[in-house]
């Protein structure tokens, strides 16, 4: 298939972040087409979750179909990656096992660790793997004619950053997934000073907007250690059982922290990717042994002597189960519930114990957002004022619904929304629509290294809403924060 870019200029597309209706798998494409020379890069490159959707037999993942692009005459220099979370970073894993060669990567540290042990797990010699340059927040790229700027991004993960990007035609800052919470803990927050120095130049902002449909501002790592330190305060002489997700690190250190304030030994227990995610944290360097000190002591289960722990302590892992040999009951232990429905599960283990937990419902602060909610996405418009916006990470309805609450708060949105597969053209405050694109996917099996090209269908992501939100609810609620900020003049949000 031919790749449509008609003319000179700055050409964006989406290949997997602005899905019909569900929000991962992402990969997006700049071109910078001029008279002598065109530019390609490729930012992120992730697994679909939702890929049994696609109807194929043994499907173990979806990955945007970039094929076309890697046998065109303008081939991709560059594949930037924002973070290490599966649905921006595990579709390069899979293209490498099916003998795919891959432009240069440029990733942080931590990212190029999770890509790594992703290799040693499918057992890809060094041979095949693709090279890989470290960046960090403040280096400056040139590739072809762009020169891209990585920018620090607050987010659940080490070294996540957004990345600037300067060319003749336009300049777009793409956020990668972030926050504006600058409350991080062993991590860079998002560099707001840095914004603000170059927002004189940004002239498209492509935005994470995935909790865009939440109101408010989104809890602060601050807020969820306090929230942490107050709960441990009250149950201080109790066991106290933490379930976090495997790929959010940030969650592993505030408990950690919170354990060690209240010197409560600490016990890592979990799914086998818990633990892997755990060694590759402290390969980053987090030394936990280290930051305990002599205050407190740190097993590793299994490798734990229970007659020897005592009875104060926490357990901060991925389980769904109270094992026996904590010695859980309800008078000397306690739960704390720090995410929606992936553990549910435990709700019932705890309430069949009758031990008592702390959950979201009355402890919003538990969960410590990766994600700026809608008036955190507010503030950044006041911080780019002369940029227009170009919604990702959210489906594509969201898009269409929040176009009535963004002219009331006067945020430019790019004209027509994005979908994988378009194409549009900067040429510097304008954005054209210059070709609709089918989007394609790839689909992996474990039968076989060859992928199977997929044609996306608008169903394609059915079953994923019972995770995201529906149509009917994301257009109620925008209608609700309208109708607020209509009566109660709430137009500005603080920067």
């Amino acid at each position: 298939m031919k790749i449509t870019d008609n003319g000179h200029g700055l050409f964006w597309q989406p290949l997997g972040g602005n899905n019909p209706d569900q929000i991962s798998g992402h990969c997006y494409r700049y071109t910078l087409s001029e008279e002598n020379a065109s530019t390609t890069i490729l930012i992120d490159l992730g697994k679909f979750d939702n890929y049994q959707a696609f109807g194929i037999k043994n499907a173990i993942a979806a990955v945007p179909d970039i094929t076309r692009l890697l046998q065109a005459e303008n081939r991709p220099q560059a594949l930037l990656l924002t973070h290490s979370h599966p649905d921006h970073l595990n579709g390069i894993i899979h293209y490498v096992r099916a003998g795919v060669r891959l432009p240069m990567l440029y990733g942080g540290k931590y990212t190029k660790i999770i890509l790594d042990d992703l290799c040693d797990e499918f057992h890809l010699p060094e041979s095949l793997r693709p090279a890989y340059t470290i960046i960090k927040a403040g280096d400056i790229l040139q590739i072809g004619n762009m020169e891209i700027e990585a920018v620090a991004a607050s987010h659940t993960c080490f070294d996540a950053m957004g990345f600037i990007i300067k060319t003749p035609y336009a300049t777009v800052y793409h956020t990668g997934d972030m926050k504006l919470d600058a409350s991080t803990c062993f991590r860079k927050p998002t560099d707001i000073k840095r914004l603000r120095q170059r927002a004189h130049e940004i002239n498209w902002t492509v935005a994470d907007c995935c909790d865009i449909v939440k109101d408010g501002y989104a809890v602060t790592e601050k807020e969820n250690l306090r929230c942490f330190y107050n709960l441990l305060r009250k149950n201080k002489n109790k066991k106290v059982f933490i379930p976090v997700y495997p790929t959010h690190q940030q969650m592993y250190i505030l408990a950690f922290l919170a354990a060690l304030k209240y010197k409560k030994d600490v016990i890592f227990y979990g799914s086998r990717d818990f633990y892997s995610y755990l060694r590759m944290l402290q390969q980053y360097g987090i030394d936990f042994g280290k930051l305990a000190g002599n205050r407190i002591k740190v097993y590793y289960y299994p490798h734990v002597d229970f007659k020897t722990i005592g009875k104060n302590f926490v357990v901060i892992g991925t389980f769904n189960d109270i094992p026996q040999e904590f010695g859980a009951h309800e008078k000397n232990s306690f739960g704390l519930i720090t995410a929606i429905s992936y553990f549910n599960p435990l709700k019932g283990k705890f309430n069949a114990h009758n031990i008592p937990f702390a959950a979201l419902e009355n402890y919003p602060q538990l969960q410590a957002c990766g994600h700026g909610f809608l008036k955190d996405f507010e503030a950044l418009t006041k911080i780019l004022p002369y940029s227009g916006f170009i919604p990702t990470h959210c489906p594509v309805f969201v898009i269409d619904y929040f176009r009535k609450l963004a002219e009331f708060l006067s945020i430019r949105l790019i004209k027509y929304t994005p979908h994988n597969g378009y194409v549009y053209k900067f040429d510097n405050n304008d954005a054209v629509l210059a070709n609709k694109e089918n989007a394609h996917w790839m689909i992996f099996t474990k039968d076989s290294r060859e992928p199977h090209p997929v044609l996306q269908k608008p169903s394609s992501g059915e079953g994923f809403l019972k995770r995201t939100i529906s149509r009917r609810r994301c257009l109620n609620k925008f209608k609700e924060y309208l109708h607020q900020r209509k009566n109660k003049g709430d137009s500005h949000a603080k920067v």
